[in-house]
């Protein structure tokens, strides 16, 4: 009734149906637009100080996406419920139809269906945006919750790819929507894929098994770039990057050595770094056997004991690892905080032993051959 009058109220001002029917669907989106102005004043002033005082986090900001998406909603809602009011008076036979010429009317209905796929389309953008924020708040909320910023060996540095996956996922959906809409067989489009998809596997075996292996090394986390490992073949690294299809090592050398994913799932890799950075620091070295043993391992921790970067809180040991030709083998443990200075500290503990058994008087001994002469 209340629209009735409205629409009688502007017919007896205005003179002009068509006009009344334009000025009626404005106002009907304007009255959209303002009305989730209204919500979001009412989200802002009563629903946020209520979502603020839960435990959760999770609430405060997936009201704060929907406060700042709610104008777009409205806007869409408007301009969908104007269009369909003024789409329904032009068909309506005591509408706008009977004061309307063939042409004129053909025209608007064409335009009115252009906007409506217009408005559904930037409906389903709409929903594709708004789902992916919730995502992807709902991942930095777990990430938070489980305090993984700083965790190794976790699903942290998966989450960026989940995101992205998650993403492409929607986007698929969302056009296999708008194509239905459209009327576009949708099923022979999915077969076609599935046939091209499995055209495509076989073509490319050796690279999909490196792409899976490339998930499974960001899932199962056995290294993330900066960590230092052995490979199989002995040699070691620093990881550089993890990448779909191969793996970047950094060698000592500073040359990049390129390992596919798939060799490296099945290999027996050794991280050095992982679950800390704390490394071994060893030094083997023979002492003859009329040597004072006493004194040679106690020399021995004592050089490891004064280093700066020893870790004091692990007692260094010596440990005999056995009776050679030359003498007794004795080995130097160690711990350091960081496995970059193993390397050097090995060397300052061999430079330190040489001064300190010389100074001993503890003998080093070598290898040595004795050469008979058969007397004829």
């Amino acid at each position: 009734m209340k629209l009735l009058s409205i629409y009688n109220f502007l017919e007896n001002l205005v003179k002009d149906l068509i006009l009344v029917d334009i000025i009626i669907a404005v106002i009907i989106i304007v009255g959209a637009v303002l009305f989730g102005k209204l919500v979001n004043i009412i989200s802002r002033l009563i629903l946020k100080p209520i979502f603020k005082k839960t435990k959760s986090k999770l609430d405060d900001r997936i009201l704060e996406l929907i406060i700042k998406s709610d104008n777009r909603i409205f806007s869409v809602l408007g301009l969908y419920l104007g269009a369909n009011y003024f789409t329904q008076r032009i068909k309506s036979e005591t509408g706008l139809k009977k004061l309307l010429s063939v042409e004129t009317y053909n025209f608007l209905i064409s335009a009115s269906d252009v906007v409506f796929n217009i408005l559904f389309i930037a409906a389903v953008i709409i929903s594709i945006y708004i789902i992916s924020k919730i995502f992807n708040i709902v991942m930095d909320y777990y990430v938070e919750k489980k305090n993984l910023e700083d965790t190794r060996g976790t699903l942290q540095d998966f989450i960026p790819l989940l995101r992205k996956v998650f993403l492409i996922i929607l986007i698929v959906i969302g056009v296999l929507i708008v194509l239905n809409k459209f009327n576009v067989n949708v099923s022979g489009i999915i077969v076609s894929l599935g046939v091209g998809s499995l055209a495509i596997a076989l073509a490319a075996q050796e690279t999909l098994s490196n792409m899976i292996a490339g998930f499974v090394i960001l899932i199962d986390r056995p290294f993330r770039e900066g960590d230092r490992i052995k490979l199989p073949s002995g040699e070691f690294g620093d990881v550089y990057e993890i990448g779909m299809r191969s793996t970047k090592i950094l060698d000592f050398d500073n040359n990049l050595v390129i390992i596919p994913n798939a060799e490296l799932v099945k290999s027996r890799i050794q991280n050095i770094t992982y679950p800390n950075y704390i490394s071994r620091v060893f030094v083997d070295v023979d002492i003859a056997y009329d040597a004072d043993f006493d004194l040679a391992k106690n020399i021995l921790i004592e050089i490891a004991k004064s280093h700066p970067l020893t870790l004091q809180e692990f007692e260094p040991q010596v440990y005999v690892t056995g009776f050679s030709q030359n003498g007794i083998s004795l080995r130097l443990v160690s711990r350091t905080a960081d496995y970059r200075n193993v390397y050097d500290m090995q060397s300052n503990f061999r430079e330190a032993i040489i001064k300190k058994f010389a100074e001993h008087k503890i003998e080093i001994p070598y290898h040595q051959v004795v050469v008979r002469k058969r007397q004829e």
